[in-house]
């Protein structure tokens, strides 16, 4: 009774992932599981409310301070109230919004305050930059992630199914090559030793593609390898890549890369910082106005300073650091820049010596057609061994498999050229 009971639990599962042939629904099950994309997902989070809470003039916050206690020599005291400090507006970096007073002895509220605090120098200038620059570099780090992703399991797919295709003919070849080996005679040493010669290279080449094999990570939530996956494999990263151009200003489109956008709101971060060079030699200190809502005559302004004299040169350092971090950002910018474009050039000349691979993959096809046609005309007249026409047969089909493989390495540089423009997957520039 048992064992009729657990097939179903048995096959269900490989229905299911027998079923799931589609590339773009595996893609984005392992991209959602990645570690490293759900990090570019929160950082860009991050850097998107960084962003806002500068830019926004509207940029509500709460906040809440606690009774606290205090143990000196005379005991325990305690202060029973808690502080609702709600901040609503952000203007020209000065915070305004409402404090109100809670007394948890009574439960009674205190004096409804209107207050509006901000230090007396602040670096708007420099602070936004440094924003854009840490939200151009998210937006980037998610989408490099997502291509980055996106090459490999494509990878993956595309040697799958050339390593196995591969096993499988030279699982043939060696197994005529065994035959043949064993057909001569011991007495012709010299033809022995080229047939087993031939055999130990066909042993050789199907034992590298067998260990090729074992090392392809698996899909996710082990989601089975499949022919049907590999077309619809084919099939997208085809049309994704139908677009691109290789007739393309490279300086231009690295210019336009986030990333890069990223190095340059950060160099000129760095500028605005440096023409401020001497504030960690002087106070900067904060100013807060109070005005209580129902007696406005009793408003106060205080300004609160904290400035430390003897610091181990600690000022120094900062201020050296801001006149330093300019030539750093220019000499990022620039390498960074110069980096790109050669990475990207790159990618595009090999398109163009896979291009002529391809060619000459495609003549070792008609080739090699051409040797089994001849071969197969010989064997049909009793001219030629089976052996020899069914070795021809493969070594066509080797050769059709060995076209295909460039074919997939000329997809896989797309995906790699498209990366380097910076594209998502709508096909524009971001």
């Amino acid at each position: 009774m048992k064992k009729y009971f657990l097939m179903p639990i048995i096959i269900f599962p490989v229905v299911i992932f027998a079923s799931n042939t589609n590339f773009l629904s595996i893609y984005n099950m392992g991209l959602n599981q990645n570690p490293s994309y759900q990090s570019a997902t929160l950082q860009l989070i991050q850097a998107q409310n960084n962003l806002d809470a500068i830019n926004s003039f509207f940029y509500p916050t709460l906040s809440l301070t606690t009774s606290s206690f205090t143990l000196n020599a005379s005991g325990v005291s305690v202060t029973s109230q808690l502080s609702f400090t709600l901040g609503l507006l952000n203007l020209y970096s000065t915070q305004i919004g409402f404090s109100l007073p809670l007394n948890l002895n009574s439960l009674s509220f205190g004096n409804l305050y209107i207050s509006a605090s901000r230090n007396l120098i602040v670096e708007d200038k420099a602070n936004l930059m440094q924003a854009k620059s840490s939200y151009s570099g998210a937006l980037w780090n998610l989408e490099n992630t997502k291509w980055s992703y996106l090459n490999t399991i494509v990878q993956n797919i595309f040697n799958w199914y050339f390593y196995q295709k591969m096993i499988d003919l030279y699982s043939q070849e060696v197994q005529i090559l065994e035959g043949v080996y064993k057909s001569v005679s011991p007495l012709n040493q010299s033809q022995q030793n080229s047939a087993y010669q031939q055999l130990l290279s066909a042993m050789s080449s199907l034992q590298t593609y067998k260990n090729s094999l074992i090392s392809i990570q698996p899909l996710p939530n082990f989601t089975p390898y499949s022919t049907e996956l590999y077309k619809d494999t084919i099939s997208f990263v085809s049309s994704l890549t139908s677009n691109l151009s290789t007739n393309v200003d490279v300086n231009e489109i690295v210019s336009q890369r986030q990333d890069i956008q990223s190095l340059e709101y950060q160099y000129m971060a760095y500028k605005y910082q440096a023409d401020l060079w001497y504030l960690p030699f002087i106070p900067n200190p904060s100013i807060t106005f109070l005005l209580p809502v129902n007696n406005p005559s009793k408003w106060s302004l205080s300004l609160n300073l904290n400035f430390s004299i003897l610091n181990g040169g600690s000022n120094i350092l900062q201020s050296r650091q801001r006149l330093t971090n300019v030539t750093i950002g220019h000499e990022n910018l620039q390498n960074a820049t110069t980096t790109d474009i050669s990475s990207l050039k790159g990618l595009l000349l090999n398109q163009k010596t896979l291009q002529i691979n391809l060619l000459a993959a495609q003549n070792n096809v008609q080739t090699a057609l051409q040797n089994f046609q001849t071969i197969k005309a010989l064997y049909e007249k009793g001219l030629e061994s089976f052996d020899n026409y069914m070795l021809a047969n493969i070594n066509y089909q080797i050769s059709l498999l060995n076209q295909e493989r460039v074919q997939q390495q000329i997809l896989l540089n797309k995906i790699q050229i498209m990366q380097m423009e910076g594209m998502p997957f709508g096909g524009e520039i971001i």
